[in-house]
């Protein structure tokens, strides 16, 4: 697809810019399809919401929320558990090397 040189009386409304229009496969450009497509998007763009969907968002975005708490939560506890893991890991391989050392002097 090679861009296509439009100015201000192209279907597309581009007007003397130079911006590659899409083409089918038969070669041929559909620029009626594209203008219609692109007032269908900005009219529903412009269309008010409908009602309780902005409360729909609001609860769903209150749990995403919880959730996100909850693996917060869930993240530091699991860090803290490795923390405290690793200490115990620490004290039992020094009370291991001090015992082996001990039986070496036979104590």
């Amino acid at each position: 697809m090679a861009p296509s040189k439009l100015n201000s009386t192209d279907a597309c409304g581009n007007g003397d810019v130079c911006y590659p229009c899409p083409q089918p496969d038969n070669g041929f450009t559909d620029s009626l399809a594209v203008v219609h497509s692109e007032k269908a998007v900005e009219e529903f763009l412009q269309q008010t919401p409908i009602p309780g969907t902005d409360d729909h968002l609001v609860e769903f975005s209150e749990a995403l929320r919880t959730v996100a708490k909850a693996l917060r939560r869930a993240a530091e506890g699991k860090a803290s558990a490795q923390a405290e893991a690793s200490e115990w890991k620490r004290r039992y391989e020094l009370e291991r090397a001090r015992n082996q050392q001990l039986e070496h002097k036979g104590f």
